[in-house]
């Protein structure tokens, strides 16, 4: 799997997958998974071979502290994830670009679509999760942000999976939140799916979202059934459905 080295200093794993040269790709898919997760699952394999089908140009590629970097998720924060999703489209990819993220990617991509509005032309939303870091508090104990204020971190032991969320990933996050605003500053068109069974991100989320975004063009995709993976052959299909709008 080839490597990149960003500006800030950490290096992940990545994919670029070019259309065939006898297509015009009219723009290139960039996704950006979630939080303690990796671009290499089943929706963004699906979303790459909708890419290859269609003659778009797909780039996937390792938030910093996850994947192959995952040693250095402490070291990470929501601005050097911002950073380097901003510097893919920056330096690395040309032309009109969907940013498509799951959970804290599609925070980022929202943010993505604030800060480089010529550049993003659409937006695929995937259990979005914008301000998680500042919900999130709510649910910390008294304990846990004492924790917090000693460690810099707290360290969260869910049936033996670990995750840590350090000070810096707080203080970071709260610092781009973008439903404390009147209005979110995007004009492209907008999917956004959601799982009404999601544990991580309470379904009505979507809705502030769909609300904020000042685009006209906005669909939303309300999934009964369906939890925070997004990842049942039924979610599959709508958000192959969902991308096909954008052709």
């Amino acid at each position: 799997m080839p490597q990149h080295t960003f500006s800030s200093g950490f290096t992940t794993d990545f994919e670029y997958i070019q259309a065939d040269s006898s297509h015009n790709p009219k723009f290139s898919v960039l996704y950006t998974h979630g939080f303690c997760a990796d671009p290499w699952g089943r929706k963004p394999e699906e979303i790459k071979n909708w890419c290859i089908k269609n003659g778009i140009n797909f780039y996937r590629y390792e938030l910093a502290g996850h994947g192959s970097d995952k040693q250095n998720l402490e070291k990470a924060d929501f601005n050097i994830w911002k950073s380097q999703i901003l510097e893919i489209i920056d330096n690395i990819l040309q032309g009109p670009i969907l940013v498509a993220g799951a959970s804290l990617g599609g925070w980022l991509s929202l943010v993505a679509a604030v800060k480089r509005p010529e550049r993003v032309c659409g937006l695929l939303g995937l259990a979005a999760a914008p301000d998680f870091t500042k919900d999130n508090e709510q649910f910390i104990t008294q304990e846990q942000k004492e924790q917090m204020e000693q460690n810099g971190k707290i360290v969260f032991d869910d049936n033996g999976f670990i995750t840590v969320v350090t000070k810096q990933l707080v203080e970071t996050g709260n610092q781009n939140l973008l439903l404390d605003k009147p209005y979110i500053p995007i004009f492209c068109k907008v999917a956004l799916i959601q799982g009404m069974e999601d544990d991580s991100v309470y379904w009505p989320k979507v809705l502030k979202i769909a609300e904020k975004v000042q685009s006209q063009d906005v669909l939303v995709k309300l999934l009964k059934s369906s939890d925070h993976r997004l990842n049942s052959d039924q979610d599959i299909n709508e958000i192959l459905s969902a991308l096909d709008t954008f052709l």
